[in-house]
């Protein structure tokens, strides 16, 4: 005589496929983590790296602006008032570099992070770009350069304009034999502009007050 067993309830039945979905979910990830990653194309890291080094840039020297205020120009007047010569401070440059380079040294050593979709780290054709989205962490190094330009150029009938531009330009790399990519990244900020009315003043930089 054949036994019958009951069925499962249908909570039940749906709890099996959605615990079964998870482990295939988990196989898939665990494969990923150590397979898939070095399938990751080097656009994909190059453009992480990209934007690790933009993000970074932009933070490092919008939170110094923010407390280094400056004024970065000392200007010179005759008897009557007018600009005859125009300096660079060199003590507030010299101390707006020394903060942006130090948050930049501590920032530009660390880990980004990407959302690759989760059938891109199985390594199978079919399913390259689906998939919800799998955090990826990679780790890089760099370091930073920054200058400063000061400028007159012309703005009108007998004006000038004087003007004290920071030039920032970073570096990022990342030895992992997995996320290997190489990224130089700039952006400049204009800190000072000055308009002079009257001849064009002599232009010294390299003093401080």
């Amino acid at each position: 005589m054949r036994r019958r067993f009951p069925k499962p309830p249908a909570g039940r039945r749906g709890f099996c496929r959605g615990a079964l979905v998870i482990l295939l979910v988990g196989s898939l990830v665990l494969l990923g983590c150590e397979q898939g990653l070095g399938s990751l194309s080097p656009e994909l890291t190059q453009e992480v790296a990209r934007g690790y080094v933009q993000e970074c840039l932009t933070k490092a020297v919008e939170e110094e602006l923010a407390e280094n205020e400056g004024p970065y120009i000392q200007a010179e007047r005759d008897a009557d008032g007018r600009v005859t010569a125009a300096f660079a401070d060199t003590q507030a440059l010299n101390a707006l570099k020394t903060g942006i380079q130090g948050r930049l040294a501590r920032a530009l050593n660390g880990r980004a992070g990407a959302q690759v979709p989760l059938g891109s780290l199985t390594g199978i054709a079919l399913l390259n770009g689906r998939g919800p989205g799998i955090p990826v962490r990679m780790a890089f190094e760099g370091c930073a350069d920054l200058r400063f330009d000061t400028e007159f150029t012309t703005a009108g009938l007998n004006q000038s304009l004087h003007r004290v531009t920071l030039t920032v330009e970073a570096r990022v790399y990342s030895q992992s034999r997995r996320f290997s990519a190489y990224v130089e990244e700039s952006t400049s900020t204009v800190l000072a502009e000055t308009l002079v009315v009257g001849p064009v003043p002599q232009v010294a930089v390299g003093r401080g007050g």
